[in-house]
């Protein structure tokens, strides 16, 4: 019997080692597509309340809305789009490409049945994909083709206003790179 209880005991022990063994390996590989992610790159996940209960207000990155909003996060698990503070949440996300309003409506087929080619720009992937529209209804994410897809939504960094003061007037560039006088 003395045999068996040290045999079983044995084997607990490594059995309680390789569960943690796998655990520690369970929980390092669910986080490496997070810290894979470049910095910005967390900006671009889904809000995740996560599973636990908790209450805890937390700011995250509307893709949609391009801004960083409140959120209440349970505590546990959820993904890296989640900050402590309004502060830390526009300094990481603050830099995210801007992309035209147009373009972050979710795609919609519409009701119809039709089989039009189009394309529509995924805020998920920041980028143009295929789909078929039905011909009536949606919304006006929907492009003929792909370069027009790409040329509208692409992101673009936020536009910088061109003004500068010089000899006591001021100034701004137009898209055609003049500059126009706004006044003494």
């Amino acid at each position: 019997m003395d045999g068996r209880a040290e045999e079983t005991k044995s084997w607990s022990k490594s059995c309680t080692m390789e569960f943690c063994i796998l655990a520690l390996f369970a929980l390092l590989s669910s986080f490496y597509n997070v810290l894979a992610l470049p910095p910005k790159g967390v900006c671009l996940l889904q809000a995740d309340e996560g599973p636990c209960r908790g209450d805890i207000e937390r700011y995250y990155y509307n893709t949609i809305t391009q801004k960083c909003e409140i959120f209440y996060y349970g505590g546990c698990q959820g993904n890296a789009n989640n900050f402590k503070s309004y502060h830390e949440c526009h300094k990481t996300c603050f830099k995210i490409p801007k992309i035209p309003q147009v373009c972050r409506f979710a795609k919609e087929e519409g009701p119809c049945r039709a089989l039009f080619s189009r394309y529509f720009f995924n805020m998920t992937t920041m980028q143009c994909e295929h789909f078929y529209y039905g011909g009536c209804q949606g919304n006006d994410n929907r492009f003929q083709d792909l370069s027009s897809c790409m040329e509208y939504c692409s992101p673009r960094k936020r536009a910088k206003k061109h003004t500068a003061q010089r000899k006591g007037r001021r100034m701004r560039r137009n898209r055609n790179k003049r500059i126009t006088f706004l006044g003494p």
